[in-house]
């Protein structure tokens, strides 16, 4: 995709040779004043950037920022019942605590709130944290939050208390002679990727491991942990297999079966006791369910049997959504979005937004008019994520072309002419132009191109949507009627190249709203900067999104560690916590950080 960069870029470029972008990435072309900057391919870095000057939003990169413990431990708070058992708090998808009573527009400042203890980590963290209250562990009740990483271990660690930074547990899901698989993207292993869930009412944590076997084996597992243990369950793990009849390039006797090449990126949902597990990166996407309580396999749906993707990463129909997942309404009906890919209303399923059942019967679908551009681009449908509006009649989404789709749950729209069946579309940002490409079969396909791109998902409060774009602000959208109109920006602005943000939402009911953003500024594999930089938690006024109310960059005690992309962060209890990189990929075994915010006491 190409793309003119505005003012807000953190830097003016001279002229670069050819680098590596991100595996998912498209050919880009970016203006800043004459300069222009080329940047192709996957899985490498450009040329070195300068560093960005001091700013109140904009912390002088660290080599390795240190963990730093609070003076002493801040006390357990009273019984709570918040729970974060999901990506972005709910199977909706919404980002939204409606239950915080500690943090307040009021509290929230660089005086009171700030950067409390960090917890060290074995590898990186991609995995949202998940988090739950008052939980009994060895002898005691806790407050708990889970992470997990790129290094397949779990860790179970008190949410309040630091004490030596040990954890309340942890587990390893790798079994003799295992390692994670090597990474390519994300590097250096991508042993666990994806969020967790957590079953409550059983106590059990749902995750998937990628690992390699001493003999060479690549592997996925699904594992079912106790919570209060971190022991695998009775009848876990089970080794993932899936197939289906297809006759495109990857058949092998009529047959397509899921490999090593796949990444599982997408957040796990949990709906009705049924586990849904996609995959992205290998030649085509692939859904799953699973019974949770016996990890038996439900159905397999693979999203292009018949039809190879083409283009610099040939992929086809892939569950990328942004490290968000598939999300589900409270009938059980569950919708995703899939990657670049042909599309011709099954069983080819690619650039589309679907609507399955436990069986992975695809009941409803909406697909892009320019779906055919989309794919020739590299602009797919499913970068970014899905939330269900609250109420749940509607869903927002949006992907690479910088598009927001607003689907009617019970209609859909299936591909109608310029986007007919849609509630409404419209672009993140203004300065959309129509574009054209020629396809593999030598076709000059037609479609729109925003200036912005969508790698995160909506955060809801209050009737408005919160939505992050690569580059630009955050910025609030009203729903009414049905109907999405554009409001306020933050004066803040993600970067380019660090694939955008998901904002989460803390209140007290209707009130107290604060839009928490983690900007991941120059990320760990940033396709830009030969080093990364700390990442930056910001809050804003949800009633004035204009008012920043903190940043950790206002304090160089409050910097967190390198940012990571797709990351986001939860609040529950008076505390904020996310996932950075204590170390730079330059280290051998790069370690991460769990870092813990809260008010100063």
């Amino acid at each position: 995709m190409k793309f003119p960069v505005a003012a807000a870029l953190r830097v003016t470029y001279q002229f670069f040779s050819a680098a590596l972008l991100h595996r998912r990435s498209t050919a880009i072309t970016l203006a800043a004043s004459a300069a222009m900057l080329t940047i192709a391919g996957c899985a490498g870095l450009g040329a070195s950037s300068p560093a960005p000057s001091p700013s109140p939003n904009n912390p002088v990169p660290s080599a390795s920022p240190t963990p730093t413990p609070a003076p002493s431990p801040t006390p357990t708070p009273i019984a709570s019942t918040v729970n974060i058992p999901t990506w972005h708090m709910d199977n909706g998808r919404s980002g939204l605590n409606s239950n915080e009573t500690q943090l307040t527009p009021t509290n929230v400042n660089a005086s009171g709130f700030g950067k409390l203890f960090s917890y060290r980590l074995d590898g990186y963290a991609y995995a949202q944290p998940l988090y739950l209250s008052n939980l009994r562990i060895n002898g005691a009740s806790h407050n708990v939050v889970f992470v997990a990483t790129e290094k397949a271990s779990v860790y179970a660690f008190d949410a309040d208390n630091f004490g030596d930074g040990a954890p309340l547990w942890k587990t390893s899901l790798l079994q003799a002679g295992d390692i994670p698989q090597p990474g390519g993207n994300p590097k250096p292993a991508q042993g666990l990727t994806s969020t967790p869930v957590i079953d409550i009412g059983s106590n059990v944590m749902y995750l998937v491991s990628a690992q390699k076997s001493s003999s060479g084996v690549f592997s996925f597992r699904l594992h079912a942990l106790d919570i209060i243990t971190g022991q695998e369950r009775s009848g876990s793990p089970v080794t993932i297999h899936a197939s289906v009849p297809g006759t495109n390039s990857e058949a092998v006797n009529g047959t397509i079966t899921l490999n090593n090449s796949c990444l599982q990126r997408a957040a796990l949902l949990l709906s009705r006791g049924t586990l849904y597990i996609g995959f992205s990166a290998c030649p085509t996407g692939w859904l799953l369910s699973y019974d949770a309580a016996s990890l038996t396999q439900i159905a397999v749906r693979n999203m292009s049997p018949n039809v190879d993707g083409y283009g610099q990463f040939g992929g086809a129909g892939g569950i990328w959504m942004g490290g968000g997942g598939p999300a589900a309404d409270d009938q059980g009906n569950v919708y995703l979005s899939t990657g670049n890919g042909f599309y011709d209303a099954g069983p080819e399923w690619g650039d589309s937004i679907l609507k399955v059942d436990s069986q992975l019967n695809v009941n409803d679908h909406f697909t892009p008019f320019d779906w055919s551009f989309l794919q020739c681009r590299d602009l797919d449908v499913s970068a970014g994520g899905i939330m269900l509006v609250p109420g749940q009649s509607q869903l927002v989404a949006g992907g690479k072309a910088g598009k927001m789709y607003l689907i009617t749950l019970a209609n859909m729209g299936q591909v109608q002419a310029n986007d007919a069946g849609a509630a409404q579309t419209l672009f993140f940002s203004p300065g959309a132009t129509s574009q054209t490409c020629v396809t593999n079969k030598g076709e000059t396909v037609t479609g729109d191109k925003g200036t912005t791109s969508f790698y995160g998902t909506a955060a809801w409060f209050n009737g408005s949507l919160f939505v992050g774009n690569d580059p630009g602000p955050v910025k609030q959208f009203t729903l009414n009627s049905g109907h999405l109109t554009a409001g306020a920006s933050t004066a803040e602005s993600i970067s380019p190249f660090s694939y955008g943000t998901t904002p989460f939402v803390s209140s007290n009911g209707t009130s107290a709203g604060i839009v928490w953003v983690l900007d991941h500024g120059q990320p760990i594999q940033d396709p830009i900067a030969s080093a990364p930089a700390p990442a930056i938690l910001r809050a804003y006024d949800a009633t004035n999104i204009k008012h920043l109310l903190y940043s950790s960059a206002q304090n160089q005690a409050d910097t967190p560690g390198f940012g990571i992309k797709f990351t986001e962060p939860i609040v529950a209890n008076g505390k904020v916590f996310f996932a950075t990189a204590h170390d730079p990929l330059s280290v051998a075994s790069p370690h991460g950080e769990l870092d813990v915010y809260g008010l100063k006491h």
